[in-house]
């Protein structure tokens, strides 16, 4: 009986440990894109132009105030927030009014989740992020037929409260 439990204990010890340098063995695979945009999306952006089903239409911002904006943090405070500010529909508003929403934000390759608390809320897939543009796709029924909608969102640097300089 004795032989059978050491028999056993060293072949459990054994097995741990080929597995072990199996997995130390194998690369990690990393979506090189992720660590870019990790660093990238930080900032302030205004949406300019949306896309859908191949056609583009220009962003309806609210003239004589500050443009709907977007913005992505990742600091002491404010990690992984993001905040979206959007100017309510008002012609003779002064001064003009906002709503502002704010989410969590987890990047994995080149997806953005968004939450709010722990509740899932959206995705976006970026595209492409530069100092000046940041390109990402939406799937949303923006038309309200019951299907999913892709929209293709392309925004710029925008930072109208300088708290990105």
């Amino acid at each position: 009986m004795k032989r059978l439990l050491l028999s056993t204990f060293i072949l459990l010890i054994i097995i741990s440990c080929s597995k072990n340098e199996e997995l130390e063995g194998e690369p990690e695979i990393i979506d090189p894109r992720e660590s870019y945009f990790a660093e990238a999306i930080i900032g302030s952006w205004s949406i300019n132009t949306v896309k859908v089903d191949g056609q583009i239409f220009l962003y309806p911002h609210t003239d004589s105030c500050k443009k709907d904006f977007f913005q992505f943090y990742n600091e002491q405070g404010k990690e992984f927030d993001f905040e979206e500010t959007i100017v309510l529909n008002c012609d003779n508003c002064a001064p003009c009014a906002t709503s502002t929403t704010n989410l969590r934000w987890e990047l994995s390759g080149a997806i953005i989740k968004f939450y709010f608390g722990e509740q899932y809320v959206t995705k976006y897939k970026l595209i492409d992020v530069t100092e000046t543009e940041f390109t990402y796709q939406l799937e949303i029924d923006y038309d309200n037929d019951g299907d999913l909608d892709v929209l293709e969102i392309s925004a710029e640097y925008y930072d109208p409260y300088g708290n990105f300089d």
